[in-house]
């Protein structure tokens, strides 16, 4: 039996909604979504090109977006909008196209995104497990991609993915990226084999970096390619190990938040920082991130890195992403918590229900 606290299998009662079992399982949400995109690919609406694809979504459902537009940021022919609101901005038009995404189907904001959209006359597409959103975008005859259900969103990030990706590609923006991502479902499976939970505390470095991180504040840095990728370690260590975690991007934090390393306190000597490093960057880039770290490190903080593997940009965004995915896990389980229940989510949704029914009663 492992001990508690313990980075080794079975997980029990500490992972009783069996997270472990979910991320090692990214593969297979890739292959399924291959699968569902051969039977069921997306259909555009009609109309010219659009000039601007606005997302709309929330958490994990918009994660997917903002990692595509990092990996294929350098060719996209037109603006991918990633929109974290109830609202669009003055830019989204009739000459866009709105995608609408939701997990559940029930999100809030993604519903107010939708009926907006259909306000501004906005042609609009969707992808939802269900709930609300499905059956909005039937009853008004738009397009909506399924993607299984029965998961905590962040953790549905492998079946959304190629599913967003696959738009792109229907949309003419990026070449066909079904053969990459079948090879990306080979690499997290060599990944399961390197970073997995059977795989033991002396042979693993995402059990070791867990194990060095655990107790401090954790700032990931990276170029502007992964800065997606950044947002998505900081998420799976807010969710799963339930940490608040800082992400930033050179060469942004090079003009503000280097600032914020220049004199040492007890808070600096208790952080650490993990540099996201890919093989591929400029000489630039990898100059800025290691001058970033000399700073961090004169101020106390540890300072550590994982470098991206892969022969294209999405199979090295992929990897770091899935990397992130294992070191939220064994940060969890070091800190005595379940990675799956997010009742302070649920918890403020609650509140805000009942904040907004006493504004209406007092209106």
């Amino acid at each position: 039996m492992s001990a508690p606290g313990g980075l080794e299998p079975p997980y029990g009662a500490r992972d009783a909604a069996g997270m472990a079992a979910r991320i090692s399982g990214a593969a297979g949400q890739i292959e399924e979504a291959l699968a569902h995109l051969a039977r069921a690919p997306w259909r555009l609406p009609e109309g010219p090109p659009p000039a601007l694809l606005a997302v709309g979504a929330m958490g994990g459902s918009a994660i997917a977006a903002d990692l595509c537009a990092g990996v294929w940021g350098d060719v996209l022919p037109r603006p991918l909008l990633v929109v974290r609101d109830s609202s669009w901005p003055g830019c989204v038009g009739a000459d866009a196209l709105a995608f609408v995404c939701s997990y559940s189907g029930e999100t809030a904001e993604s519903l107010a995104l939708w009926d907006a959209a259909a306000a501004r006359g906005v042609r609009r597409v969707a992808m939802s497990s269900g709930g609300a959103l499905a059956a909005r975008a039937a009853a008004e005859g738009a397009h909506r991609m399924e993607i299984p259900g029965g998961s905590p969103p962040r953790a549905a990030l492998w079946a959304a993915w190629p599913r967003v990706a696959a738009l792109l590609a229907a949309l003419d923006w990026i070449p066909d990226p079904r053969a990459a991502w079948r090879g990306v479902a080979a690499g997290l499976r060599a990944l399961e084999a390197r970073l997995g939970p059977d795989v033991p505390e002396a042979r693993n470095p995402a059990k070791r970096l867990a194990r060095a991180l655990h107790g401090r504040f954790v700032f990931v840095y990276s170029g502007t390619r992964f800065a997606p990728v950044g947002v998505r370690w900081r998420q799976q260590l807010n969710e799963n190990a339930k940490l608040p975690a800082h992400s930033a991007a050179v060469p942004e934090l090079n003009h503000n938040e280097i600032v914020g390393w220049e004199r040492a306190s007890a808070f600096h000597a208790s952080s650490s920082v993990v540099l996201l490093r890919d093989p591929d960057a400029t000489l630039e880039e990898n100059a800025r991130l290691t001058l970033t770290a000399d700073f961090a490190r004169g101020c106390g903080a540890g300072v550590h890195e994982v470098v991206a593997e892969g022969e294209s940009p999405l199979a090295r965004a992929a990897m770091l992403a899935g990397w992130g995915d294992y070191l939220s896990l064994y940060l969890a389980l070091l800190g005595g918590v379940d990675p799956t229940p997010i009742a302070s989510i649920d918890t403020f949704k609650r509140r805000l229900a009942a904040a907004r029914s006493a504004g209406e009663g007092t209106a």
